[in-house]
């Protein structure tokens, strides 16, 4: 009972004050698109697909908190030149558990990459979209409802009588990135965005209920040791919305199980990678990953150990991940050796 009138509290007052409800995924780095709109398109595959889905506060009393995550991306190329266009879609759906607290995202990013030379490359992009957040009619129990042993959610509460339901608005983020291509065994991707540039308004009351701008600072990298047959890719991500703060930082090790054929000039490769990350003064991930060409699969798992492990018992969250990379075009070279390698002789 406490906790869900807490989230309930939290739903009403929270876009005043300083907890807002934005996603948050351990395996961030798989949909980079998601928190800058210049990433998206910026790989060496002309077209991606991923399904992510996250379980939070599993050993709470109630329902977890869930989150659901749909995009796809691809790029077009400029003709006589380096340079592509990048475009995709972002869903996102966030449920807080019992109480019913529904926030669905959706954009669509753009972006424009310019190849500086053939190892430095800049984008650009933006990405509109639409935000809204509603609560599940009938999901509460409130204290009126209790008739002396239990609660009776027949009785009308009349606590939300005089309220909406559901808010929406207009959102929109902007981004900048810029991708490094060492040799075909390494590279390093950076990136700025903020989101909810305009502060979507969601209020229920008529009063300021606008959602905090969000700052990202993104990097990630790789180097493959092809005597080792191991890679090592670290990744940072430090976010900021308002007076909150987010950081997570930590790296895969990924191991090739099938090393590349000379035979052949396209060459599907095979991986397991394992990582493991640590979100700032909240909880330790372990990550594991198999990719196939162009196919991932991935686990991650939050060992939670903030304030709140007495309540969650250092169960923090469960992730799973599936993800799918296609190369249409394979006449360039393909850098990323976590996916693919083409040994042609052509432009990137």
């Amino acid at each position: 009972m406490k906790t869900r009138h807490i989230l309930i509290f939290s739903f009403f007052f929270a876009v005043n004050v300083l907890a807002q409800q934005d996603k948050h995924l351990s395996m961030w780095n798989e949909n980079p698109s998601s928190l800058n709109a210049a990433a998206v398109g910026v790989m060496d595959e002309d077209l991606r697909l991923l399904a992510n889905y996250r379980m939070q506060w599993l050993t709470l009393e109630g329902q977890p908190f869930t989150t659901g995550n749909f995009s796809f991306d691809t790029k077009v190329k400029i003709k006589n030149s380096f340079n592509t266009i990048g475009f995709g879609v972002n869903f996102t759906n966030d449920q807080t558990g019992d109480a019913r607290i529904i926030s669905n995202v959706i954009s669509v990013p753009i972006a424009f990459s310019v190849a500086l030379d053939r190892q430095n490359f800049v984008s650009v992009g933006f990405s509109p979209g639409f935000y809204s957040q509603s609560l599940t009619k009938g999901a509460q129990t409130w204290d009126s409802q209790w008739d002396g042993s239990s609660f009776d959610q027949g009785i009308d509460n009349q606590e939300l009588e005089y309220y909406p339901y559901s808010a929406s608005s207009f959102d929109i983020g902007a981004g900048i990135h810029y991708k490094y291509i060492a040799d075909e065994n390494g590279f390093l991707k950076a990136g700025i965005s903020m989101n909810h540039l305009n502060s979507p308004n969601l209020t229920y009351f008529g009063s300021n209920g606008m959602l905090f701008k969000t700052f990202n600072v993104m990097v990630s990298g790789s180097k493959f040791y092809p005597l080792k047959q191991l890679a090592v890719s670290p990744q940072l991500l430090l976010s900021f919305m308002g007076p909150n703060h987010y950081y997570l930082i930590g790296s895969y090790i990924d191991h090739e199980l099938f090393e590349s054929s000379e035979r052949t000039n396209y060459v599907q490769r095979s991986f397991f990678s394992y990582g493991l990350f640590m979100r700032w003064n909240d909880a330790v991930i372990a990550s594991l990953c198999y990719k196939k060409g162009g196919l991932k699969i991935g686990v991650s798992y939050d060992f939670n150990y903030s304030a709140l492990r007495g309540y969650t018992k250092t169960v923090g969250a469960a992730e799973v991940l599936l993800k799918y990379s296609i190369i249409a075009d394979k006449r360039g070279s393909i850098h990323d050796r976590k996916f693919f390698r083409w040994k042609g002789n052509g432009s990137l």
